[in-house]
């Protein structure tokens, strides 16, 4: 079993947005659908993480409503969401956000791309990230990679992540387990710090 130091972990969540959760934006994502439990799942994780002092950084999507700074694939197609300044842009409200929790903004898949993240970590002495958040094949993915090829321990807390499709969860998880990143539920993650 994998074991963790509490003083050297960061928890990293990303993009569990109103507009992702948005099933007129998204009708055949299963992401809506997962709504309940991935929220009850993150906050018994944010939750546990806080009682080890383990810092809680959430992470926002956002863009420009002219959409400027958007992915291409954005500008090809007009299709406007987490735009800059909207309720779609908040995080899900059923969340246990905390005012001392960090809270960054991103405007690209990783967490790392032109974010303040890694001087953060680097403050925080951070040897450990926890991943949770959407999409396990997009932004938890390309999070990790940044993640590991900065050579941090990634662990994808698999109960707080979800893809658009299933497929494209279980195969994102099963690249990733084992060579860039560990996949572990709640209770594993748990137990990383009791040894």
């Amino acid at each position: 079993m994998l074991s963790l130091d509490t003083k050297h972990t960061a928890l990293v969540i990303v993009d569990f947005l109103q507009d992702f959760f948005d099933p007129e934006i998204w009708p055949d994502s299963l992401i809506p659908k997962a709504r309940t439990t991935l929220v009850k799942k993150t906050n018994q994780l944010v939750e546990f993480c806080r009682d080890k002092q383990i810092p809680v950084i959430w992470f926002k999507q956002a863009f420009k409503p002219d959409l400027s700074d958007a992915f291409p694939h954005m500008r090809r197609s007009s299709k406007k969401y987490t735009i800059s300044g909207t309720d779609g842009c908040e995080i899900l409200p059923e969340l246990d956000v905390l005012p001392k929790d960090l809270i960054l903004f991103k405007s690209r898949f990783s967490a790392f791309f032109r974010t303040d993240l890694e001087p953060l970590l680097k403050k925080l002495k951070t040897e450990h990230l926890i991943l949770a958040g959407i999409t396990t094949a997009w932004c938890i993915r390309s999070t990790a990679v940044d993640g590991y090829q900065r050579d941090y321990e990634i662990i994808i807390a698999k109960d707080c992540t979800q893809a658009f499709t299933e497929t494209d969860h279980l195969q994102s998880i099963r690249a990733m387990d084992g060579y860039i990143a560990t996949a572990l539920s709640n209770n594993e993650i748990r137990k990383c710090f009791s040894t």
